[in-house]
């Protein structure tokens, strides 16, 4: 499971880390499944603004969201990102979630998901703001 977790962070930035406490978690001692997106959700959207220097975006869609496994209190999660595809308007980031155990070791997967986000401008309606943007490497 880890060389699969591996290949997949190969190409892919770490972007957010949060500790799970025991506030963060359900009444079955999992992490709350809210929480674990609201994570995702703000820590993407801060990527996104830096590596496309504009920060007037919301989120449009989180696809294929599955919950693989668990993460539980003491668990590091860890988000990572990267960009696959921009629109005229919207940018669209591959996310990898993962729990990764500081006492064992273990890291599983708990959520890969494609995010798009979408400029807005000054109106608060979609800008072709990639019309002429040039991404940074």
């Amino acid at each position: 499971m880890v060389d699969t977790i591996q290949n997949k962070l190969r190409d892919m930035e770490l972007v957010t880390q949060h500790l799970v406490q025991p506030d963060d978690l359900n009444y079955h001692n999992n992490l709350f499944g809210g929480k674990m997106l609201s994570w995702i959700d703000e820590g993407m959207a801060m990527y996104i603004m830096n590596k496309i220097r504009y920060t007037n975006i919301v989120t449009m869609s989180m696809d294929n969201v599955v919950f693989r496994s668990p993460a539980r209190a003491g668990d590091i999660i860890q988000i990572y990102g990267k960009i696959v595809k921009y629109g005229k308007s919207s940018v669209t980031s591959r996310t990898l979630a993962i729990t990764n155990n500081p006492q064992t070791g273990k890291m599983s997967t708990v959520i890969e998901s494609d995010i798009t986000y979408v400029c807005l401008g000054d109106n608060g309606k979609p800008t072709a703001y990639f019309r002429n943007f040039t991404p940074t490497t």
